[in-house]
């Protein structure tokens, strides 16, 4: 195999660092350029997506190829303690003692809108989701529709990454509330045909859903055996899903904020915008979002395990 050039080293270097901040974090390319550019090493989004997606001849110049390539180094080793391989060409863990994660913000200083509302491009990555309720002092509820990467978190993510953290709220007496869509309601047939009609993969949510909820009675009934603090609650409702709701300490004077997405028609949900709100910043939004979930939750049973 002819030895690489520079400029295709820098590449793969790139490439390979999108794979893992994509896979690990699902970030888009958007999210990395704004991070690339809040670490002090700026590119175009138009010469990244060139850098991720030219296969023959050179995709940008040197310059930018060497800037993109170091924001990529810092930005994985600040939120996945990975390091490159120059032999293997790839990269793996560093495996750093007591290692917590950096995130490195999208956008410099306060919220992005002077309404007080951080935007996120998609769906938040699951250290995002950990560093939101890591200091919820007495309540975490999250309302979706299957609530997949909810129970995902805790059988496909290693220890530390999401179960820990949640065991960590639990043992301090945060209660933990999960709702999903009950897949036996007539509401969940209406939802999902109608959301076949643009995205054929929601023909078999109905037996997703199923399969979740198998998951997550495995969940509950480990929390309970390990008797701690805080309660860990699942509910099933039946109405026609509407946003997703991720809120901590909702009902708080101090310290409540809450994560909200709507579910685009036509739009896979791990793609549709998701808003954050504090009550601090925005108390007349919060509340509304608030009073919202309080009111489609209403009448939720508690599942059975």
């Amino acid at each position: 195999m002819p030895e690489l050039t520079k400029e295709e080293r820098l590449q793969i270097i790139v490439r390979k660092g999108m794979v893992h901040l994509h896979e690990k974090l699902l970030y888009g390319q958007r999210t990395v350029v704004n991070k690339l550019g809040i670490l002090g090493f700026s590119v175009s989004t138009a010469s990244f997506s060139n850098i991720i997606n030219v296969v023959n001849g050179r995709p940008v110049g040197l310059q930018t190829l060497s800037t993109a390539a170091k924001g990529i180094h810092l930005l994985i080793e600040r939120e996945l303690d990975m390091a490159f391989n120059v032999d293997q060409l790839d990269y793996f863990p560093k495996n750093t003692p007591n290692w917590v994660p950096e995130l490195v913000p999208e956008h410099q200083g306060a919220p992005s809108s002077a309404l007080g509302i951080d935007l996120h491009d998609g769906r938040v990555s699951t250290q995002q989701k950990t560093a939101f309720f890591a200091n919820a002092k007495k309540e975490v509820i999250e309302v979706g529709v299957r609530l997949n990467s909810f129970s995902s978190y805790f059988f496909s993510q290693k220890e530390t990454a999401y179960r820990q953290p949640m065991i960590d709220l639990l043992k301090k007496g945060v209660n933990v509330k999960g709702y999903l869509l009950d897949p036996e309601s007539q509401e969940a047939r209406i939802y999902f045909e109608d959301r076949a009609r643009a995205q054929a993969t929601e023909k078999d949510a109905i037996e997703d859903i199923k399969t979740v909820i198998k998951k997550l009675k495995v969940v509950c009934a480990e929390f309970e055996a390990m008797k701690l603090s805080g309660k860990f609650e699942i509910f099933l409702y039946k109405h026609i899903p509407y946003n997703l709701f991720f809120v901590v300490d909702g009902g708080e004077k101090e310290g409540a904020q809450m994560m909200v997405s709507p579910y685009l028609y036509g739009v896979k949900r791990a793609d549709c915008p998701v808003m954050e709100i504090t009550k601090k910043e925005n108390a007349h939004l919060f509340r509304k979002y608030y009073e919202s979930m309080q009111l489609f939750t209403n009448g939720a049973t508690k599942l059975k395990y």
